[in-house]
Order: structure tokens, then C-alpha cells, then sequence
């Protein structure tokens, strides 16, 4: 897993706010028949004049060898005429500003506004309509989720995989210890309790319970923002729980956080974490790094009042660049990424889950991945998405205030009820001079 990942479980601690009528929009769904490139085998379209398109990307998990499989060998059989590039690097500010201008974006979601505020996005619903494709055979909560960036509810992206979240846990420590596997449908009291009973030290080793990738993970669990509306969302008596949770998590006896060293090191590298409650990790679990890792997966734990809820939705997306002038071309792009061809070949081999109602492809992840064999996979599918908030950008420190205060918290420094009530004060100071610098 990448950076994006990194920022994904702290995505609370950016500026965000929650999305307004999501889902509500009015995009017309396209009435044409579906793009469903999996019955033509991608054959090859009538001739055309050669274009040569340039992908940007961030945070996508698109890697050399996906974009090779995915992407360009069936853009190349089925629209030989059309060449696809992969720009290098992830700041496409920069790339912009030398006058590389990409025509087509992938990305994380919740990097929509940047990409916006680069004038690089807009409504594709007349590509969209113009292609025929068929929205219906979308997850409807991953469309819900990019339509919180379009003010008219349109889409100024497609989705083309998405995140889950569930517990990898180490048996060799269960088995040690002689303590049972977690297990599907858990709450988190549940485990907690679980997390106690391997969380010693032996040997010289300390051995941790469970790691959760912070209270950022938790809060992005029930779609909780720092930042509602262009104000500060601290006041929702949801923070406190969150706070609360994550310091009993890190209070576990001989579970305190180890500095310096990733969880994921801790989990496959040096194999003392027993439970690590996170999103997809499969790609790095099929690495060098964790040969020999004797693992398998559970259920994401849930709150009580929340059953199976797994979390928001975590996906990636791609668009057409408002400033392309190819702009039909680099949507074949997308469509061949969406079709049942590609998505089947995604999560069968990647082990991304694909975005796509098709039960029958979504349950064939990882079928061409050795490491996955015999894994409890069923353990993903029991979880349930809500539709994520609209992430912005316009209030840059609004993760730096609270993570300030949060530590303090963490450390014992202060209390909770102290915590929430000066990031909150420090958040609307934020807000009021970014708002008051832009005139609103």
C-alpha cells in the first residue's frame, strides 16, 4: 500500500466537510445501451487518426504492471490508434505549470478539490451519456459519493475499485498464546476484549494486541468530518466516542504504540502485532515481506448502534480533464477500466474490489492470487459502505489543530471534554481567517 493509504487513514485530519444532499442529484442515467466491453473480447475498432493521451495520477494503486494489463494492453486491441503515457510523479500542480497538461486523471476521491481548484474537473454526464454508458451497473453508494463534488449532483468521475476494510490477524500469536481467532461480526468492545488477552510481552517481546491506524480510521468508520458545512464539527458528540475508543485501544497493557516503526512493519515484517484492523493490504501481503506470514482476515469490527458498518466508501476514481482535447479518446480509456472485462481482471488478480453491482465478479477477488487461498474472504463482503462526506481543501490546518490536541490527549496531557474544546476553538479561528482572506 502507498502514501495514499497513509492519507487515507488520517483523511479525517484534512479540512472536510460533509457532503449536502448526496445522492441526490439529478444526473440522468444513461438510457443507451451499456458500455459492457466484456462481450465484444475488446475487439479492435474501425481505423482511426493516431492520438497519443497522458495519464496523471495520485494515490491511485495503478502500479507499472496494472497500468500495462489494465490500461494500455486492451486500450492497444481494442483502439489501436490511440497511445496512452503515464506521466512520472504525483504533483500535477507542477506538471501544469510546465505546460504538461494531462487528459485523463486518476486518483483518490477525496482529491477531487484539488483537481478542481486546477480547473481540471467538470460534469462528465454528457461523455457519459454520449458513450451510453450504463450507470446502473455501478454500486450506487460509489456514484452517491462523486456526486457530492458536482453542486447539480452530475458526475465529474467514475469509480474503478474500491477500498474495504477488515482485521488481518497473525495466528501464530493466537496460537501461542492459546487464544481464539477473532471473528466475523464483531463489535469493537469485542475487540478490545480480544486484544487484551495477546497483548504481553514474552521473551524479551513485546507482543501487541491490535492497532487500529489511529482515531483518523476510526472517525472515517461513520463518515465523521472535523469540518461540516464551512464549520467546525467537533461539537458532534461522535468525536468524544471516537477519542475515547482510540485511547482505550492504545491503553491495552503492553499495547501501547510503537514509535518510529509503520504498523504494517510491525504486522508482516517483525510479527508481533496480532491484530491490525486496516483496509486492503493484499497486494503488500503477496510480497517478500510477508513470506512465511501466517495470516487470514475477520470482519471489521462495528459499533453497536452500527451493525456490519464497516465504513465509508474509499474508492478511486478517474475523470476526463476539462482542458483535453481528446476528450472522447481518453473516456474509451475509463470505459475499458469500467467494463466487466477489466473489472473482472482487476479483482481477480489484483485484489482490488471492483465498483461494479456484478456479485458474480466481486466475488472472484483474488481467485488468480495464490496468497489469497483459503483466506476468510467471505469476512469483506459481511461489511457494509455509507456514502463518504465531500472532502475540500479549504482549510489546510484544520488536521495539524487537531491532531495537536489529540496527542496531548493520547499522552495524558488532558482530557477529553479540554481536547475537543480547544481544536474546536482553534478550528473556527482557522475557519473565520481563510473565509475572512477569501471575502466569504
Amino acid at each position: 500500500m502507498n502514501m495514499r493509504f497513509l492519507a487515507a487513514a488520517a483523511a479525517v485530519l484534512m479540512s472536510l466537510t460533509a457532503a449536502a444532499g448526496c445522492g441526490k442529484g439529478d444526473a440522468p442515467q444513461a438510457t443507451g445501451p451499456s458500455t459492457d466491453l466484456g462481450n465484444s473480447a475488446l475487439a479492435p475498432a474501425k481505423q482511426e487518426e493516431p492520438v497519443k493521451l497522458l495519464m496523471a495520477q495520485k494515490w491511485s494503486e495503478i502500479n507499472d504492471a496494472d497500468f500495462k494489463s489494465l490500461i494500455v494492453e486492451p486500450l492497444q486491441k481494442r483502439y489501436p490508434h490511440i497511445q496512452i503515457e503515464m506521466l512520472k510523479g504525483e504533483n500535477i500542480k507542477e506538471m501544469i505549470a510546465a505546460g504538461t497538461v494531462p487528459d485523463i486523471v486518476a486518483t483518490w476521491v477525496n482529491l477531487i478539490p484539488d483537481y478542481q481548484e486546477l480547473g481540471l474537473v467538470e460534469d462528465m454526464t454528457p461523455l457519459i451519456k454520449k458513450h451510453s454508458v450504463d450507470l446502473g451497473r455501478f454500486q450506487p453508494t460509489y456514484l452517491d459519493t462523486i456526486r457530492g463534488y458536482d453542486k447539480n449532483g452530475g458526475l465529474v468521475a467514475l469509480p474503478y475499485d474500491a477500498n474495504f476494510n477488515v482485521i488481518y490477524y497473525n495466528k501464530d500469536i493466537f496460537d501461542k498464546f492459546g487464544v481464539d481467532y477473532p471473528k466475523d461480526g464483531m463489535t469493537w468492545d469485542q475487540t478490545i476484549e480480544l486484544a487484551k488477552r495477546v497483548s504481553r510481552e514474552e521473551q524479551g517481546i513485546r507482543y501487541r494486541g491490535l492497532e487500529t491506524d489511529g482515531y483518523g480510521k476510526l472517525a472515517l468508520q461513520i463518515a465523521l468530518p472535523s469540518v461540516k458545512d464551512g464549520k467546525s464539527n467537533l461539537g458532534d458528540g461522535q468525536w468524544k466516542s471516537i477519542l475515547e475508543l482510540a485511547k482505550t485501544i492504545e491503553a491495552i497493557p503492553y499495547n501501547e504504540p510503537v514509535p518510529n516503526v509503520h504498523q504494517r512493519n510491525q504486522f508482516m515484517k517483525d510479527r508481533n502485532l496480532a491484530m491490525f484492523a486496516t483496509g486492503n493490504n493484499f497486494n503488500l501481503l503477496a510480497g517478500d515481506a510477508a513470506k512465511g506470514l501466517n495470516w487470514d482476515i475477520a470482519q471489521y469490527p462495528s459499533y453497536p448502534d452500527k451493525p456490519n458498518q464497516a465504513g465509508m466508501v474509499d474508492e478511486h476514481v478517474a475523470f476526463v480533464s476539462k482542458t483535453s482535447k481528446h476528450k472522447d479518446e481518453a473516456f474509451k480509456v475509463i470505459e475499458i477500466l469500467t467494463s466487466d472485462e477489466i473489472q473482472k481482471k482487476l479483482t481477480r488478480a489484483s485484489g482490488k474490489l471492483s465498483v461494479l453491482k456484478d456479485n458474480g465478479i466481486r466475488r472472484e477477488l483474488g481467485a488468480d492470487m495464490p496468497v489469497l487461498q483459503g483466506k476468510n474472504l467471505d469476512a469483506i463482503f459481511k461489511g457494509t459502505y455509507i456514502p463518504a462526506y465531500t472532502a475540500t481543501s479549504k482549510y489546510p490546518d484544520a488536521g495539524k489543530i487537531l491532531s495537536e490536541q489529540v496527542t496531548k490527549y493520547l499522552k495524558n496531557e488532558q482530557d477529553v471534554n479540554t481536547t475537543l474544546r480547544m481544536a474546536d476553538e482553534g478550528l473556527q479561528n482557522h475557519i473565520r481567517q481563510i473565509d475572512g482572506a477569501s471575502g466569504k
